[in-house]
């Protein structure tokens, strides 16, 4: 284990982070510098659920040009919605 940030994801097609992961902004810049190819699922919360845990903030990835190209939404039974990106 250890920082997101630090990694190298070349040969990775999906890479997922964690709602509890705090530097979520770091991870998707070295997972752009390291396999534009791959798509990045982020997990988040929607509604009440965001009085549990902190949403991403997709306007924080501005530094990296990526999409959103499909997202879950949470219902009554789960708490958490994932976000993916591409990058452009």
């Amino acid at each position: 284990m250890n920082d997101g940030a630090l990694r190298d994801y070349t040969g990775f097609d999906l890479v997922w982070i964690a709602s509890l992961v705090p530097n979520k902004e770091e991870i998707v810049e070295r997972i752009y510098q390291t396999n534009r190819d791959a798509t990045v699922a982020i997990r988040s919360v929607d509604s009440i659920h965001q009085l549990l845990y902190e949403p991403a903030d997709a306007t924080k990835f501005s530094e990296v040009a990526c999409e959103e190209v499909g997202r879950t939404i949470a219902d009554s039974f789960i708490i958490n919605s994932t976000i993916y990106y591409t990058f452009k």
